[in-house]
């Protein structure tokens, strides 16, 4: 009975987009991934992955349509100052996976919001903002720590190649997702979590 009125709910706000064809919803019991402490190379300088097979992707495989979200490796003590979250498309790779970062909680975004505008990442107009301080930052800055945390009020939601929609987010970026890491804490260990929303 829930999932019938989610259902009958969604389609009515498709009914007034205007920017993003209606989509159907999964089932809230959708397959969530989840990765742990994974590492980026520093010689490639990313993780590569791929939100519709749930596979991180070698890095071999950089320059295809494998791989959906690429995740920078992080520098230890205080000299990364932003990290740029990339999906393939728009010179960061030959895709066109299109994204946008929405206010939520990861659990609660069930469906794509009404109004959505999806739209190609590029260096020069990143999907994910670089700032680290400010209202709407996908990882925040903590001046007194000298930490970055990801937002736990920020989702990226992916439009991939096929047209699928994910939802995508990072929980921790320091190693066994220490909740209360300084600037000596080993950093670049990436915690995230992804599930399909529409198709």
């Amino acid at each position: 009975m829930i999932n019938v009125v989610a259902v009958v709910l969604a389609g009515l706000l498709c009914i007034a987009c205007e920017t993003t064809p209606p989509v159907s919803p999964v089932p809230v019991d959708s397959t969530v991934s989840v990765f742990e402490n994974v590492r980026a190379d520093s010689t490639a300088g990313w993780i590569y992955y791929s939100l519709e097979t749930g596979a991180i992707i070698p890095a071999e495989s950089a320059n295809s349509n494998a791989w959906d979200v690429r995740l920078p490796y992080i520098q230890c003590c205080g000299r990364t100052k932003a990290i740029a979250v990339q999906l393939n498309s728009g010179g960061n790779g030959p895709g066109v996976v299109q994204g946008v970062v929405i206010t939520g909680r990861f659990d609660n975004v069930n469906i794509v919001p009404n109004g959505t505008v999806f739209r190609l990442d590029s260096p020069e107009t990143p999907v994910v903002p670089l700032p680290v301080l400010g209202a709407n930052v996908f990882f925040l800055y903590d001046i007194a720590s000298h930490t970055l945390r990801p937002s736990p009020d920020k989702v990226l939601l992916v439009k991939t190649s096929s047209g699928k929609v994910f939802k995508m987010q990072i929980t921790s970026i320091y190693k066994d997702a220490n909740p209360n890491p300084t600037e000596e804490s080993p950093i670049g260990f990436y915690h995230f979590r992804s599930a399909q929303i529409a198709q």
